[in-house]
C-alpha cells in the first residue's frame, strides 16, 4: 500500500494521502453577481431569503451563495451609493452584495435579476457581473472584507 500515488498537475508523484489539487480547468466555474436589495432587507438572513425565493425555481448542481453583503443604511452601503451615483444623499438607496453564481446557472440567474420588476417583486436588482469578484468590488465600490481565519 505503500507504493500507491498520485499524479499531480506536474506530473510528480505523491503519496496516497496527500490531497490532490484540482486543475484550474477542473474547479468549478462561476461569475460573480453585483446585486443590490431593497431597503427592507437589513441582514445576511433576509438576503438569503430573498435569494432562495427569487431563484428558487432553477435546478442548479451548486448553489448560489451570497459572499459580501452591506444593508441599506450602513456606512459601507452608503458610500457604493455615492460611488455609483456620484451624489450624495440619492433617493436610490440601497443594500449592496455580491452573489456567487454557478457558470451552468448564470444566464439565467442574471435574465431574472435585471428584469425592470425585480426590485418591486422580489427586492434584488442586479448592477453588474464579472468572472472576477475584485472587479465587481471596484464597480460597487464595496471594500474587501477582513479574512476570517
Amino acid at each position: 500500500m505503500a507504493d500507491l500515488t498520485l499524479k499531480s498537475i506536474e506530473g510528480e508523484g505523491f503519496p496516497i494521502f496527500m490531497a490532490k489539487r484540482l486543475s484550474k480547468a477542473l474547479r468549478g466555474k462561476r461569475r460573480w453577481l453585483g446585486v443590490a436589495f431593497a431597503v427592507e432587507v437589513q441582514s445576511r438572513k433576509d438576503a438569503k431569503e430573498v435569494i432562495q425565493r427569487t431563484f428558487d425555481q432553477l435546478t442548479v448542481k451548486h448553489p448560489i451563495r451570497l459572499m459580501d453583503f452591506h444593508p441599506h443604511g450602513s456606512d459601507q452601503a452608503t458610500s457604493s451609493t455615492t460611488h455609483l451615483n456620484g451624489t450624495v444623499g440619492s433617493d436610490m438607496d440601497y443594500g449592496y452584495g455580491i452573489l456567487q453564481v454557478p457558470h451552468e446557472a448564470y444566464t439565467e440567474v442574471k435574465t431574472i435579476a435585471q428584469d425592470a420588476e425585480c426590485m418591486s417583486q422580489n427586492s434584488i436588482l442586479s448592477l453588474t457581473s464579472s468572472g472576477k469578484i475584485r472587479l465587481v468590488r471596484e464597480r460597487l465600490g464595496l471594500t474587501r472584507p477582513p479574512r476570517q481565519r
